[in-house]
C-alpha cells in the first residue's frame, strides 16, 4: 500500500511557501521504493535531502522497523510521540465535537506541540505525521503555518485535504466508518467525539479562532519552550 495522504504543504492548500521543506503524511504502511520515489520528487532532489521524519505516534501505535527505507538513507526519524502527547488524553465530556477536542488539546498539550514544532524547525526539510495525518499532523501544521503567517483560510483547505483520502486511510487503519470506530490515538478517550472520523473546515476554523484568542501560534508556543530562534528558522526555511 503507497504512502497515504502525502502531500507538500505547500502544494497541497497553495499555502505561499517554499516546496519541498514541509511535507506530510499519514503512517508508512510497507514503504516501498515508489514511495521513496514519491518523496524524492516532493523534495525536488535526492531523498538524501529530507532531514527529519516526525513521528508523532505513540508507542503502541508503531510498527518496528516501518520507516527503514528512509533511514538507510541517512533520514533522522525522531518518535515524538511520548508522555504528554495528544494521545494520552482521557475522560473527555461526553458530546464533544472534533473542534472542541482540537481546542482541548492545545490547551493541555501546549508544551508538547512546542516541542514538536522546534524539532521540525530545527530539522527542515521534513515530513511530518502520525497515523492517518489528520489530527496530531494537522495541528502540529496549522501552528506552524499561523506561526510564519499563512492565511487562515489557506490552513482551512490543507487541513480539509486530508478528507479525500480519508477512505482508504480508515482502511489502512483497519477501521470501519461507523462512528464507534475509533482510531488507536484516541481509543482511551471517554464519550464519543462526532466528526472524528472527517476532517471538517469547521473543526478547524474552532482551532485556529481558539488559537487567536490565545494570542497565536507564536505567542502560545514560545511561552511553552519554542524559542525566537526556531521561529526565525522556520520563517527563513518556508517563506524565505
Amino acid at each position: 500500500m503507497p504512502l497515504l495522504n502525502l502531500r507538500d504543504v505547500a502544494e497541497g492548500a497553495g499555502a505561499p511557501l517554499r516546496t519541498g521543506m514541509l511535507l506530510r503524511s499519514a503512517q508508512p504502511q510497507a514503504l516501498t521504493l515508489a514511495d521513496a520515489d514519491l518523496l524524492a520528487g516532493l523534495l525536488g532532489g535526492p531523498l538524501e535531502g529530507l532531514r527529519l521524519v516526525a513521528d508523532l505516534r505513540g508507542e503502541n501505535e508503531r510498527a518496528e522497523n516501518d520507516w527503514t527505507l528512509l533511514a538507510e538513507h541517512g533520514v533522522r526519524v525522531a518518535r515524538l510521540g511520548t508522555s504528554g502527547s495528544p494521545a494520552d488524553l482521557s475522560a473527555l465530556p461526553p458530546g464533544v465535537d472534533l473542534g472542541d477536542l482540537y481546542v482541548l488539546m492545545l490547551d493541555h498539550r501546549t508544551a508538547w506541540f512546542a516541542s514538536v514544532v522546534a524539532e521540525i524547525a530545527d530539522g527542515l526539510p521534513a515530513l511530518v505525521h502520525c497515523a492517518a495525518g489528520k489530527d496530531r499532523t494537522g495541528l502540529v501544521v496549522a501552528l506552524i503555518l499561523d506561526l510564519v503567517g499563512v492565511d487562515h483560510e489557506v490552513i482551512v483547505r490543507d487541513y480539509a485535504a486530508t478528507g479525500e483520502h480519508l477512505p482508504r486511510i480508515m482502511a489502512m487503519l483497519g477501521l470501519g466508518s461507523g462512528a464507534r470506530a475509533v482510531p488507536a490515538h484516541l481509543a482511551d478517550v471517554t464519550g464519543a467525539v462526532s466528526g472524528l472520523l472527517d476532517a471538517p473546515e469547521a473543526a478547524m476554523r474552532t482551532f485556529l479562532a481558539a488559537l487567536d484568542a490565545r494570542g497565536g501560534a507564536e505567542r502560545l508556543l514560545m511561552a511553552n519552550g519554542l524559542t525566537a530562534g526556531h521561529v526565525q528558522r522556520l520563517r527563513a526555511a518556508l517563506i524565505g
